[in-house]
């Protein structure tokens, strides 16, 4: 049904979505139309396979299994293709193939202890100028967002319900406020939608807001990537103007599933194919540079890399 969806958006879209990317000049296509369920429902049915993210941006899915019965998907009429996290088995499938052919804006604020931090990014003279995120909608992807939902510095932010929903793309459900190990995401918003009255005043307090979970902060896996773009791609679907992440991703626990510098090209990693995607699609994109110029790393993680 892509045809038939691309020729009522309205369908696959919120109309804000449809909106932004109209006054961006940006074309509905068959990227905007959610993977075949049915497709996803067949996988889920295969021996040792689970699926755990998917991507309609990719027309992909993650899945975890064994090389053999991941292998074994080629059977399915709908796989096209098959991209290991662990390099070394791509390298393995290629040779395979060749050998067999194959609200109103506050514009004066007191700013009490924020006040050294957003003078640095002249962002008090932008709240001057009345660009205080009034209109805007931000997604904020991160590991947690824990006590934001009680915290008395949030309670501006969600008496003018702007806190507009949540999502857990890890655990799969929508409690990002207690069930997560970690509170960076609480912090990271703070910087934006924090509002102590006299004493603190994030950069973006009118904006409204979408707080998604895509890392897994006990571990670091590739499928973290995917979480993300899935996440990405809702945000797309639901109007959001800009993506905030203070995330990156280099190596990983298992070594195998580690990139190298020279993949940090801006098109190598899952992530920043779907960031460079999320660009096209009409949003703004603000990430983590990664701290790690003083370590043997020295340049930016993914998604970073992306131009």
């Amino acid at each position: 049904n892509v045809s038939a969806s691309i020729a009522d958006p309205i369908t696959i879209l919120t109309q804000k979505a449809i909106d932004r990317k109209i006054n961006h000049g940006v074309l509905i296509d068959e990227r905007d139309v959610p993977v075949n369920e049915n497709y996803i429902s067949l996988l889920k049915t295969q021996s040792g396979i689970t699926v755990l993210a998917k991507s309609k941006w990719f027309n992909a899915v993650h899945v975890r299994g064994s090389e053999i019965n991941i292998k074994a998907l080629t059977g399915l009429s709908f796989v096209t293709s098959i991209d290991f996290a662990d390099k070394s088995l791509n390298l393995k499938q290629v040779q395979q193939k060749k050998e067999s052919k194959l609200e109103t804006a506050f514009t004066s604020f007191t700013y009490g202890n924020a006040l050294n931090q957003i003078q640095m990014i002249k962002g008090d003279q932008l709240h001057l100028a009345n660009y205080t995120g009034n209109g805007m909608t931000i997604a904020v992807l991160d590991a947690g967002f824990t006590n934001v939902h009680l915290m008395a510095s949030f309670k501006r932010l969600r008496d003018a319900g702007h806190i507009l929903d949540d999502y857990d793309f890890v655990n799969r459900d929508d409690d990002v406020y207690t069930n997560t190990l970690s509170s960076h995401g609480t912090w990271v918003l703070s910087t934006m939608a924090g509002y102590v009255e006299n004493d603190y005043v994030g950069t973006a307090p009118d904006a409204s807001y979408y707080l998604f979970i895509t890392e897994d902060d006990a571990s670091e896996n590739p499928v973290e990537e995917s979480y993300w773009v899935e996440a990405v791609e809702r945000a797309d679907s639901l109007g959001v103007d800009i993506i905030n992440t203070s995330l990156g991703y280099t190596t990983f626990d298992n070594p195998n599933y580690s990139y190298t510098a020279s993949d940090m090209n801006g098109n190598t990693a899952f992530i920043t194919r779907g960031a460079n995607m999320a660009f096209e699609k009409g949003m703004l994109l603000v990430n983590s540079a990664g701290n790690d110029g003083n370590n043997s790393w020295e340049i930016v993680g993914a998604p970073a890399d992306a131009a």
